[in-house]
């Protein structure tokens, strides 16, 4: 997508909001992907299958929760997919709902970068559950500088090649690009940090800790960042993208292979205003062309930057991908899919 058509999506929003008033909701069309089964307490209840070990009933059956950042829980029939790990966040921080130590069930654990609010639970979880775990170069070093056994690690590039195979799915990284918020954010950051309280004593010492579990390393912009699409033995494709980055060439080569996916869980921009995070926004959008889109990493960063509101960055999508549904979801409730269908199957 050139700068000029995202710059004209952007006019179109600020021109118009009548544009999509008339646009269909495709859960009012009677979409069976979105119909969640009645009877099926994975899809009308808030506790998570790697919480209290009770996956969906169905075998096709997909289950999607959002953590909180760019944390979701999937559970696929008897799969359990974790995407980051950042629970205990701090007394500053909203509650999930659970802690680290609850996280006791998983068959699989990904990482998109190695920053703390993305990975500072990972290697306690990958413990307890003895899951592997799928990360770059610089978030396996990380892990196994706080003990995870190698044999559980696996590393990835996403420079090409790569394609995992699990039960009932694959995954396979693409090399993304982390985030890089323009100049004027840092204003944001400071006017909100000076409104906010400063942290007790005690406070600081848990966050430093929270911080320390994860990386820093400068790298972890333009080769410690992956992007996954994890496709399900029925065709369902879903992508991964915990990092509000420009699409690099890696992404764009894969999905012109890889055509369209039926869920992004794609991350907003740390770029505070609107318009510069559409700029970010639109071409992933774009280049994934998804059916369902949940933003990632909206949410509040204390001391850091305000949160990033999911209504305008919907509105200015609706402009490039018009039936594309955009969800927002609360903490750990659930939206459910029937995985049979789906873009490759066409139904």
């Amino acid at each position: 997508m050139t700068t000029k058509s995202v710059m004209t999506a952007i006019a179109l929003f600020t021109a118009s909001g009548a544009l999509f008033a008339q646009t269909p909701d495709p859960r009012a069309l009677g979409d069976p992907r979105f119909a969640a089964p009645s009877n099926d307490p994975a899809c009308n209840a808030l506790p998570m299958a790697s919480t209290i070990g009770t996956p969906i009933k169905d075998p096709k059956g997909l289950v999607i929760r959002w953590l909180g950042y760019s944390t979701f829980e999937l559970n696929y029939g008897n799969q359990i997919i974790l995407l980051d790990n950042y629970y205990d966040r701090g007394p500053r921080y909203r509650y999930l709902g659970f802690k680290a130590a609850d996280v006791k069930h998983a068959n699989l654990i990904i990482v998109g970068h190695g920053h703390f609010d993305h990975m500072s639970d990972t290697a306690q979880v990958a413990k307890q559950t003895g899951a592997p775990v799928v990360g770059a170069p610089i978030t396996i070093a990380k892990l196994q500088a706080q003990g995870v056994p190698n044999s559980q690690l696996v590393q990835v590039t996403g420079t090409g090649g790569e394609l995992l195979q699990y039960n009932g799915f694959t995954v396979q990284p693409i090399l993304g690009r982390h985030g890089e918020p323009p100049a004027f954010t840092a204003a944001f950051g400071a006017a909100y940090a000076a409104a906010i309280p400063t942290p007790t004593p005690e406070e600081a010492a848990i966050e430093a800790d929270i911080k320390s579990k994860g990386s820093a390393d400068a790298h972890i912009l333009d080769e410690g960042t992956i992007a996954y699409v994890i496709t399900f033995d029925t065709g369902f494709k879903l992508a991964y993208r915990d990092s509000g980055g420009v699409m690099t060439q890696y992404e764009k080569d894969a999905m012109k292979s890889i055509g369209r996916v039926d869920v992004l869980l794609g991350a907003v921009a740390a770029n505070v205003v609107a318009e510069s995070q559409a700029q970010v926004m639109l071409p992933m959008l774009d280049n994934y062309k998804p059916t369902v889109f949940f933003p990632a990493h909206h949410e509040e960063e204390i001391g850091g930057k305000v949160d990033r509101a999911t209504e305008p960055m919907f509105q200015y999508g609706k402009n490039i991908l018009p039936n594309t549904l955009m969800i927002s979801k609360l903490f750990r409730e659930p939206t459910c899919f029937d995985t049979r269908h789906n873009l490759a199957s066409g139904n």
